[in-house]
This record gives C-alpha cells, structure tokens and sequence, in this order.
C-alpha cells in the first residue's frame, strides 16, 4: 500500500470511528474522495511551481481553469496511479501551453471553427464520460451535465475568440480528445454503470469490458 492510500486509509477510519453511520460502502467513498483530494493537490501545486519557473505561470492558470471546468462536466479518463497521473496532467498542460505559444502565428478563429466540429460531435455523443469509480446513474444528471458541458463548451470557444486566446481553445481539444472511447481503452479505462446516451459508447463499452 503506497504512503497516500495508507494516509487516506488512516483518515477514513478515523471518520467511521467518530461517526456511526458510515458502513463500508460509504468509507469506500470517503477513502476514494480523500484520495482524489489529496493528490489532486498535490499534482496542482507541482504543476503551478514547475510553470512559475518556466515562465508560464498566467498561461498555464489560463489553462487549468478552461481544462478543468470543461472537464469537470464532460468527464474523461484518469491514470490508474499518481506518478502516471502527474506525469499525463503535466505533459498535457505543458503540452498544451507550449503549442499555443508555437501556434500563436495562427488566428484564434481559424483554430476555433476546426476543431469546434470534432468538439461538438465528442461532446454529443460521449459527455458526460463516466468512469467506473464514479458513475453517473442518473438520466436527468446525465442530461444536466452534457447540457453544461455545451454551454462551457462554446463559451469557451466564444471567448478563445474574444480574448485571441489560442490556448483556450486547445485546452477544450484536450479535454474532448480525453472523453474518447479509444482513450479510455489506451488509459485502461472502463465507464461507469450509468445508462447511455447512445448506441455508439454502447458498443465501446462492450469492447472495453
């Protein structure tokens, strides 16, 4: 057992000793949310002190922020331990900021009309992308989360444009490459038990099991 499942274990019992209710599914949940806490702290704070000593700490907030609230209601695929999960977000945002800045030659309107297509289409038909850990069950949740993830979706893009910022753009590529059928099978990934919108993520779920 690593040092952070064995902290959050730690945790967790303490939590079912001060408090009588929860039984072991419920300390399951616990345990899994203090680990995604924990380490998405933690993988936060390095990618934030690597980017200030790049010289690329406002590009790579500018980043995080659009990555991550698109995310956040699109879902995606996620590295099954923290050095591979902290090396993928660190390629990923270091990646992406690196390419907005060789790419800046290029009209932010130009990049948003071609990826907004391929967007819009992973969007339809994979958000929310689910994972096994943590599935969305529900249709009406499931209904509420893609509908936000379109309204982030092209407020982003609109303001990619309003700004002539590139690197939003990119990051909502990113996160749509990441709700992909083939990038759940590359990462090992299962979705979750929740109903689907479309005949399509059913098969792919079928060939991911």
């Amino acid at each position: 057992m690593s040092l952070l499942h064995k902290l959050c274990s730690n945790l967790t019992d303490a939590i079912k000793t001060k408090v009588k209710s929860v039984d072991e599914g419920k300390a399951e949940i616990i345990h899994y949310g203090l680990y995604l806490w924990i380490t998405d702290t933690i993988k936060l704070a390095m990618i934030l002190i690597t980017a200030y000593f790049l010289n690329i700490l406002t590009e790579t907030v500018i980043f995080l922020i659009s990555f991550g609230l698109l995310r956040t209601f699109a879902g995606g695929a996620h590295a099954k331990t923290f050095m591979s999960c902290l090396i993928l977000n660190s390629l990923i945002t270091f990646g992406t900021v690196y390419l907005s800045i060789w790419l800046s030659f290029i009209n932010p309107i130009i990049i948003c009309m071609a990826i907004m297509p391929f967007c819009t289409l992973a969007v339809y038909f994979y958000a929310p992308s689910d994972h096994e850990n943590k599935p969305v069950t529900s249709k009406k949740q499931r209904k509420r989360l893609k509908t936000i993830a379109y309204i982030i979706l092209f407020s982003e893009l609109s303001l990619s444009i309003l700004f002539n910022q590139s690197l939003i753009a990119f990051s909502i590529f990113a996160v749509c490459l990441g709700i992909l059928p083939i990038t759940y099978k590359i990462m090992g990934n299962r979705y979750g038990t929740g109903p689907q919108d479309n005949s399509i993520r059913k098969k792919q779920e079928r060939k991911t099991s």
